[in-house]
């Protein structure tokens, strides 16, 4: 953006010296003619950058363009879900959806060997390392040829969305085993109040902004545009995006962070009853976070109303919720997950492991399937 404001300086410059050069021609008379108005639009470019970073605290050249667009899309039920044959490739990481809309390789919907079926959020997807170097990937790799391992996950589902995928989608493709690899984006509606059961309120609205659907997202960086636009939004004659229309309150108080705690419970516990109706072996895996790939606010952005300190604390109560869950439904909890000595350095930002570390979490889960798949410890044995 700042790159766009230097060329048109520059090309600014260029017609005002011609025009001046020539200024007693016809052809000089209009080039100053033009730079007056490029002077103008420019001036004007300027009061409207001021008068945004005034508004919204940031520059608006600092803002990018949201890549989640390229590669999600809206949808009625989930938010958004993954485009099919989609591809991006962004700082040498190359993403891929296939052809039935999930990421990594092409497989036939109708299954012929064991079929896994990984639910989570974007520590599923993927985000932030190759198609191969996602943990269901390595999991596809080291169960073997019997063995099919497919990637439902989507960045910033929740287990409302987990809930709906399990009850419509799922079944269209008879999994024999499933991954719930889930918390952490249960967790940022934390502390809100009057939070709604089905968190309508807050994560639904800003996930369709963070997926990229906002109708701004859209449009080049310029302030007159972006001020245009904010004057069209008042006079509803362009479309908000939902998530500025939401106005939670935060709870700082112990009832709000029960009332979160109790709603992942219960969704845990349907998300279970689904499954089991389905006649899948059904294995919980719990999330991950590291203090020192947290501190300093990293995750301030998706999780707002929590701070740093009570961070680890609360994703540990999300994963206790999780284990309670399973022993009390007959389901397994990868707890070796939560064993492990995992450092800051296994984490490419600050809740997404790098691919190395993906693998050792795939090694992990491949425990609670093939070496231990008859003799599997349920959790309500431990």
């Amino acid at each position: 953006m700042l790159n766009l404001y230097l060329w048109t300086a520059i090309i600014w410059i260029i017609i005002l010296v011609i025009g001046i050069a020539m200024r007693k021609k016809w052809l000089g008379k209009n080039f100053l003619r033009l730079a007056y108005i490029l002077l103008i639009l420019i001036l004007l470019e300027g009061v409207c950058l001021l008068a945004l970073k005034i508004k919204s605290g940031y520059w608006l050249f600092n803002e990018k363009y949201n890549l989640n667009a390229e590669l999600f899309e809206p949808h009625p039920y989930l938010v958004g879900v993954p485009k099919k044959n989609a591809e991006l490739r962004v700082n040498g990481i190359t993403y891929s959806n296939n052809a039935e809309g999930f990421r990594g390789k092409e497989f036939e919907k109708a299954k012929s060997k064991t079929r896994i079926v990984a639910v989570g959020g974007s520590t599923t997807y993927g985000t932030s390392v190759n198609d191969w170097e996602t943990w269901p990937a390595y999991l596809d790799s080291i169960m073997g040829a019997d063995y099919e391992v497919l990637n439902f996950g989507i960045s910033g589902h929740s287990t409302v969305e987990h809930i709906i995928q399990s009850s419509f989608i799922l079944p269209e493709y008879k999994p024999d085993v499933v991954l719930v690899h889930c918390g952490l984006n249960d967790l940022r509606s934390a502390y809100i109040a009057d939070l709604a059961c089905d968190y309508s309120d807050f994560h639904a609205p800003n996930l369709f902004g963070a997926l990229g659907f906002c109708p701004l997202n859209k449009l080049p960086r310029l302030a007159i545009i972006r001020a245009g636009v904010l004057i069209l939004q008042k006079v509803k004659l362009y479309p908000e995006c939902t998530y500025y229309q939401t106005a939670v309150r935060q709870d700082s108080s112990l009832m709000a962070l029960e009332r979160a705690l109790e709603l992942y419970e219960r969704n845990l516990t349907t998300l279970s009853a689904i499954l089991n109706k389905q006649g899948v072996e059904l294995v919980f895996v719990p999330q991950l976070l590291h203090k020192d790939a947290i501190e300093g606010n990293k995750l301030k952005w998706w999780i707002p109303y929590v701070e740093d300190d009570q961070l680890l604390g609360l994703i540990d109560d999300y994963n206790k919720c999780m284990k309670e869950v399973a022993i009390k439904e007959s389901g397994a909890f990868a707890d070796e997950v939560l064993d492990y000595n995992w450092k800051g350095a296994d984490f490419v930002d600050p809740s997404h492991l790098n691919a190395d570390a993906n693998l050792r979490f795939a090694e992990i889960i491949s425990h609670y399937i093939k070496h231990d798949r008859d003799t599997i410890e349920f959790a309500n044995q431990k």
